[in-house]
Parts: structure tokens; C-alpha cells; sequence
């Protein structure tokens, strides 16, 4: 039950927005959005949770709560974007327990949080961000996801690589619009087999950069026609990010200079004061410049 005279404030408000945008996120993710310090953080996120508007869970080895929006929540959200829940494309779902797809889930958050702090300050605009996990519910209750996609190689017509980036976002500076996939390396997958893993997703963004079935994003950005697009990789250190660039180098594709179109950095590089700096190096080993996306 709402507490007697308690009125939403505007930033309770932004943290229920925010839980709908991001879809889970963790209280020091909230605190990062909107509080100056995690008490104040718990402390608001205990009152909204009171009131129905949010949940939270635990997951194991993960050492803090995790919110999503509460059915009520949801229908708030709904009330202020002048929608119906079900335009919202929101699911009661559980609780997901899998540390590994957790831990996962937070870190792209982690991105997009440093990216929104980032533009925020900026000259840059953020003309949308698309989660994986975006999609229309089926019939059956699977989940149709709308940037899964697939792109015939090159080479052999008849073979469709099919993938799903963890996220697809425009950035606009100067009225230029520019197009990025996100995939964040948990550090497990092989490095060395082209038919799944790190090189059949640079495989995919190889043929894609060359097919131009990119431009199917300008509708949902609403702006020009894309030149071409860019692939960060986010991994997990500067060794691994070597080795990827290394096995990258064994893959023959023409025109090679596609594969300076995907961009490598480490998780600790990533940050709203660093994101849009010199952080990144290309997939081209031969390549020794370093390049920003802002």
C-alpha cells in the first residue's frame, strides 16, 4: 500500500522510466543514474518497492539487489508515455537466477549508462538504443527479436549467417548521423573457430558492412542513410583483445578494409569520461591507430 501522503517525486519517477529503458539494473546502477549516494538510493528504491511499483531480487555471486518494474509500475510508465501496457512491449517475466546471463545483462547496461552519462555532456545526441532483448512476444510466449538479423556470405549465397548483437544505438553530432552495434566478450567464447563464437560475429559484421543490410536501422533513428557503420567489441582484457585482433587477421576478406570498421576496447576503459575518447583499436592487427566514436 502507498504510505500516507506520499507523492512520486520527479526523480522517482526517472528510476521507474529508467527501469522500463534498461529493463533490470542494479541499485549502484540506479544510484549512478540518479542518486548521489547508494543510501539515498536504497532508501527510495525501499519506498517505491513498498508501493508496488518495483521489484528486487539476488542472484549469486552478484553483492546487490537487482530492480525491475512491478506490474504497477509498468502501468505508471504506461500513464506518462500516454500508452497501454501492452504498447509498452513489457512482460512479467521471473526473475532470472543465471549469474553468467546477469552479469552479462548488467555489463551492457553498464555501457549504455556510461554512454548516457556521456552524451549528456556533450555535443553528441543519442538518437536511440535498441537492447537486445527487444522484440514482439509470440504466440507460443518465445520473444521474435527485432535486431536479430542475417546476411548471406559473401562467398557462398547459399550459406545465411544469422546473429544478434547485444545492442544497436545511433550517436548525431553536426546534424551526421552514425550507426554502432555493441557486443559485450565475457572472456569464454573461442577465438578460433569461424563457424561460431567471436569470429563467426565478425564474420557476420564483415558481410553485413558489405551487403548494406545495415540500412534497415535509419526508419527507427529517423535520419540519412548510414555510410557505413562501426562494431564495438567490448572485452575483457588487453590480452584477449590482441588475440581477437590476431585472429581476425587470419580471416580472408575482401575489401579488407572492412575490418577497420570493428572497434576493440576493455571493460575498464569504459566509462561516461572515456567513452568517447581515443580508447578504441581496430580489428586490422596491421592498424595502429587508436579511434573515438564521439
Amino acid at each position: 500500500m502507498e504510505e500516507a501522503g506520499y507523492q512520486l517525486t520527479g526523480r522517482d519517477i526517472e528510476v521507474l522510466m529508467d527501469l522500463y529503458k534498461y529493463r533490470y539494473l542494479s541499485v549502484s546502477q540506479i544510484q549512478h543514474l540518479h542518486f548521489p549516494s547508494e543510501q539515498t538510493a536504497y532508501r527510495r528504491i525501499r519506498a517505491l518497492k513498498g508501493m508496488s511499483y518495483l521489484e528486487s531480487f539476488r542472484v549469486s555471486n552478484i553483492n546487490e539487489h537487482i530492480c525491475h518494474l512491478d506490474k504497477k509500475g509498468a502501468e505508471y510508465v504506461a500513464s506518462e508515455l500516454g500508452v497501454f501496457v501492452s504498447d509498452l512491449k513489457w512482460y512479467k517475466r521471473r526473475e532470472p537466477k543465471d549469474y553468467y546471463f546477469m552479469r552479462h545483462f548488467l555489463k551492457v547496461n553498464d555501457f549504455r549508462i556510461a554512454l548516457t552519462l556521456a552524451y549528456r555532456n556533450s555535443e553528441i545526441d543519442l538518437l536511440g538504443f535498441i537492447p537486445e532483448y527487444y522484440g514482439e512476444k509470440q504466440e507460443r510466449g518465445e520473444i521474435k527479436k527485432y535486431i536479430r538479423d542475417f546476411v548471406l556470405d559473401i562467398k557462398n549465397q547459399a550459406r545465411k549467417i544469422y546473429h544478434t548483437p547485444d545492442a544497436v544505438f545511433s550517436l548525431e553530432k553536426n546534424k551526421k548521423a552514425a550507426l554502432f552495434f555493441l557486443e559485450m566478450d565475457r572472456g569464454t567464447e573461442t577465438l578460433t573457430d569461424p563457424e561460431k563464437g567471436f569470429l563467426k560475429c565478425i564474420d557476420f559484421y564483415l558481410n553485413y558492412w558489405t551487403s548494406g543490410r545495415y540500412h534497415r536501422y535509419e526508419a527507427d533513428f529517423g535520419c540519412e542513410p548510414f555510410k557505413v557503420f562501426r562494431a564495438l567489441i567490448v572485452t575483457t582484457s588487453e590480452e584477449r583483445l590482441q588475440n581477437m585482433r590476431q585472429a581476425v587477421s587470419g580471416l580472408d576478406f575482401s575489401p579488407n578494409l572492412a575490418k577497420r570498421f570493428m572497434w576493440l576496447a576493455t571493460d575498464d576503459k569504459i566509462g561516461s569520461e572515456t567513452i568517447f575518447g581515443s580508447i578504441w583499436q581496430s580489428a586490422d592487427i596491421e592498424d595502429e591507430n587508436l579511434y573515438r566514436i564521439g
